[in-house]
């Protein structure tokens, strides 16, 4: 018999094939360091969850445009996800990267970055990133300063790294995701990065290139800010956006010129630059 006192509520949404791209960024931020597992099944992608308040979990999901097959609440002995991301994590391709987990260290990559997996949003699996990735790749960053906004994990951050950025300046407002960040700086030897506890509206100055992985609330609230830090001929990359609502993102970063809008599914990234 199972003893109650250790159970945990576990949530179980049962998603149409490819509906888990549409998951936004906040829902990571959400359930970080309650749980939040994705497993691929042949009729569908099965999200599990753990959140303290289930029935605002589940308001919340039906609010979003997914489509939502079934939803079941189980009553189960904790599980150590972060074992099971140990065993099943494999390295993720992304441009000229390769995303690998600290104990795949052994397999060589020639260009990789190393990120611990489930600490934060962030490794790269989602297509937000890999649009960032693919929008920063062709974008010069040699000797550049560079601003990461919502870090997460820190991936692009180290990206930027290895794409030449002269200093590097990450922040975020969830002090976990920072600390993760952290360990993914101190795993990847990089000692050109200033990671910043902070919202954005505390951030000052002005940078050469602002990466912008976030949601359209965001979006909306500091468009006008983050405007503010980028100097003529300064470039932002965005991310986060889905692609219903390119045209609002692009009239929020008015009038800076848009430069490049690529598609991936059901998200957008765009590039702005302050020809002004």
């Amino acid at each position: 018999m199972k003893n109650e006192e250790f159970t945990k509520t576990r949530v179980d949404v049962l998603l149409e094939k490819g509906a888990e791209e549409l998951l936004p960024e906040e829902l990571y931020t959400m359930l970080y360091g309650s749980g939040l597992w994705i497993e691929e099944k042949r009729d569908g992608t099965i999200i599990r969850a753990y959140s303290q308040d289930v029935s605002a979990f589940i308001d919340y999901l039906k609010k979003l445009d997914l489509k939502i097959k079934d939803i079941a609440i189980v009553q189960e002995q904790p599980v150590d996800y972060s074992e099971l991301t140990r065993r099943y994590f494999r390295p993720i391709k992304i441009e000229d990267m390769t995303i690998i987990a600290p104990w795949n260290k052994k397999v060589k990559h020639n260009r990789h970055i190393l990120i611990e997996p489930g600490m934060a949003f962030g490794t790269g699996r989602h297509e937000s990133t890999r649009l960032m990735f693919k929008l920063m790749k062709d974008v010069n960053m040699k000797d550049r300063s560079v601003l990461d906004l919502g870090c997460g994990s820190g991936i692009l951050s180290l990206y930027a790294n290895h794409l030449g950025a002269k200093r590097i300046v990450a922040v975020d407002n969830d002090t976990d995701a920072v600390e993760s960040a952290k360990k993914n700086v101190d795993l990847n030897c990089v000692n050109n990065l200033e990671l910043i506890c902070a919202d954005i509206t505390k951030i000052k100055g002005l940078f050469d290139i602002i990466l912008a992985n976030l949601d359209i609330k965001t979006f909306m609230c500091h468009a006008s800010h983050i405007k503010k830090l980028l100097p003529i001929g300064g470039i932002i990359i965005v991310s986060g956006v889905l692609v219903k609502n390119t045209k609002n993102v692009a009239m929020l970063f008015h009038p800076l010129s848009l430069l490049r809008s690529v598609k991936k599914n059901s998200w957008c990234g765009l590039v702005f630059e302050n020809s002004f």
